[in-house]
């Protein structure tokens, strides 16, 4: 198996470098053969916060994104189920894709709750204001 950075998972689907999305799909089409690449949560995560800062993509689009990640077979991503919980709560929620993603980890791990200062995350059951 291969992991991928940010820069490359961006590269699939951002083609703002034809040269380097052109050989980012070849790795992951020469991996699929072989095992899928994997996309770390991290990287899952930095690639959301990339599209919503750097990219300046409203949420509609980052989540459109984060959706075709997702949704390609040839890719490995740990915390799927996580992934696509926080998908839906960005969808509807205030909070970034990655607070949402983050609070998914944590109950898969057995936490009641993530405490955090955020407002914006506050508004879901998710998360808890830090006492």
């Amino acid at each position: 198996m291969i992991g991928l950075d940010t820069n490359v998972l961006l590269r699939l689907f951002i083609e703002d470098d034809a040269a380097q999305s052109e050989r980012a799909r070849r790795l992951v089409d020469a991996s699929a053969a072989n095992a899928p690449c994997v996309v770390n949560p991290v990287v899952l995560a930095e690639f959301a916060w990339t599209l919503a800062r750097r990219g300046k993509r409203d949420r509609s689009e980052v989540a459109r994104l984060i959706a075709g990640v997702l949704s390609m077979d040839d890719l490995e991503i740990p915390y799927r189920d996580a992934a696509e919980g926080a998908l839906a709560a960005f969808r509807s929620g205030k909070a970034d894709f990655p607070d949402y993603f983050l609070s998914e980890i944590d109950a898969e791990l057995g936490c009641a709750s993530t405490a955090t200062f955020d407002r914006d995350a506050l508004d879901s059951p998710a998360f808890s204001p830090v006492p």
